[in-house]
């Protein structure tokens, strides 16, 4: 398993308990994610888009998470409506605000 050192620091800072510190919704955590970077950060949708190709189903998916993420926010299977398609539309929703840039 690789370390995913970018998802574990992003789900731990923007997605963790605290999240609704920097939003009311997703797209909010993830604009306010992209403002504090200075922009998006590359390296965290390759490993996005990895780890959809190494975890590419919900059950294999939430349990990697939960132990790169150490549960430090809770059951990553709470993410609706499931796990890889938060995944997904977070990886399309970085892509999308870069060609922006």
């Amino acid at each position: 398993m690789s370390d995913y050192k970018n998802i574990k620091t992003y789900f731990s800072v923007f997605l963790g308990d605290d999240a609704d510190a920097y939003g009311n919704n997703y797209p909010d955590v993830v604009n306010s994610s992209i403002e504090y970077f200075g922009g998006v950060d590359q390296a965290l949708i390759s490993e996005i888009d990895q780890f959809l190709t190494e975890y590419p189903t919900n059950d294999l998916a939430v349990a990697a998470l939960n132990i790169i993420t150490e549960k430090r926010h809770g059951d990553c299977a709470d993410y609706p409506p499931s796990l890889i398609d938060f995944l997904s539309w977070l990886s399309a929703y970085l892509k999308q605000k870069n060609s922006q840039i």
